[in-house]
């Protein structure tokens, strides 16, 4: 396999992931906007989850089309930037129920390093 094969299949297979949540996330919207409450206790307004559920299409979509993919991955970034404070403050938590919020901010800063390396590729 050369480089640029694989280079294609993961940036794919990146924006297939962020694409199929932001299907999902809008496709379950009521639901999501009924149960999703930040690490702060307070729920976020309609229009903003759903800006958030876009930047997750586009961003998606933009990589796995090979269109404005620095644009794309920026877009994402912020998206998990914005997002991982909101929802997996591990500082507001201590013990075991820091747990499962230490883990998935460490996947979204390991998806930051990822989106850098799609930019980098693209460029």
């Amino acid at each position: 396999m050369t480089p640029e094969t694989l280079a294609f299949a993961g940036r794919v297979i990146f924006g297939a992931f962020f694409l199929i949540a932001g299907v999902r996330n809008f496709w379950n919207f009521g639901e999501r906007k009924a149960t999703a409450t930040t690490n702060y206790g307070w729920s976020l307004p309609a229009p903003i989850m759903a800006v958030g559920f876009a930047m997750q299409l586009v961003g998606g979509a933009l990589l796995v089309a090979h269109v404005w993919v620095v644009a794309g991955a920026l877009i994402l970034i912020a998206f998990l930037l914005t997002a991982t404070p909101l929802y997996h403050n591990l500082f507001l938590f201590e013990g075991k129920e820091r747990d499962p919020h230490l883990y998935l901010t460490l996947v979204n800063i390991t998806l930051c390093g990822g989106l850098l390396m799609v930019i980098a590729d693209a460029l």
